[in-house]
């Protein structure tokens, strides 16, 4: 009959926190990649829509999310 033990057996040293610290760090990575991507989606969707009546007459706007601010797109 086998040593039977609540406390789980040592890992080795090397693979270990190695392999945990580059894949927390690929999950960061993928992270920040995935933030940037969605900036710069929701920089170039057009947000609103209208009509501006002016005594010329009337001319369509459109106004996306780069109109507002250039930061996002910049920082993306």
């Amino acid at each position: 009959m086998e040593y039977v033990t609540a406390v789980p057996h040592p890992r080795t040293p090397a693979a270990g926190p190695a392999r945990a610290g580059r894949r927390s760090l690929a999950v960061a990575l993928l992270c920040g990649a995935l933030g940037a991507a969605v900036a710069l989606l929701a920089t170039r969707q057009e947000w609103a829509e209208g009509t501006a009546t002016v005594a010329g007459g009337a001319f369509s706007l459109t106004a996306k999310g780069s109109d507002v601010t250039g930061v996002p797109a910049a920082l993306a």
